[in-house]
């Protein structure tokens, strides 16, 4: 099985400036949770996987000297620059992961609504690379919708089972109708 079409995704950021109503009530709501529920105030460098416009990127730069946020389509690449325009430390670039992983270490690596445009063979590599790109004091960010995902290749659900399965260790856990949240430490 294969992952999200790509080209599906740019089309769905071409057709519309917010795809996902992430300047909504529910949105904001779960952004802030989700930055609640981080153990540390600030970390150094951060990465985000699948950054879409840039909404969860403005508010994990409050946290963080550095952020590294990715996306594999780029219209929403353009949409996170203008959104990220005016803060200097956020670093907005197209690549396709797992395969363009980018190198170095990170304190802090979020995959937020995103990891079930995976196929499963892709989001195997991918607990294998952010097992390799925590710091040893690091943090997983992990966030994503309980519903059915039609048409995509993995639940929410699925993804998280992938890295708990993988021997993180749970910092926090946070489970509404909506939205599964968790925070895992590096593991061994």
């Amino acid at each position: 099985m294969t992952g999200v079409d790509h080209d599906a995704l740019d089309r769905v950021h071409r057709d519309s400036d917010d795809p996902w109503d992430v300047d909504s009530s529910y949105e904001r709501r779960k952004r802030a949770l989700t930055l609640a529920a981080l153990p540390r105030e600030h970390y150094g460098r951060a990465l985000e996987v699948g950054c879409s416009v840039g909404a969860l990127a403005v508010d994990l730069a409050t946290r963080c000297d550095h952020l590294l946020a990715l996306d594999a389509s780029p219209a929403a690449i353009d949409l996170a620059r203008r959104r990220t325009a005016e803060v200097e430390h956020v670093d907005v670039r197209l690549a396709r992961i797992p395969a363009e992983w980018p190198d170095g270490r990170f304190d802090l690596v979020s995959i937020s609504e995103v990891g079930y445009f995976l196929a499963p063979e892709e989001l195997a590599e991918v607990v294998v690379r952010v097992r390799d790109a925590l710091t040893d004091d690091g943090h997983l960010l992990l966030c994503h919708w309980r519903h059915a995902i039609v048409g995509w290749p993995l639940d929410g659900a699925d993804v998280h089972d992938a890295f708990l399965a993988a021997g993180a260790q749970v910092l926090v856990e946070h489970r509404e109708p909506d939205f599964l949240l968790h925070v895992l430490a590096r593991w061994p």
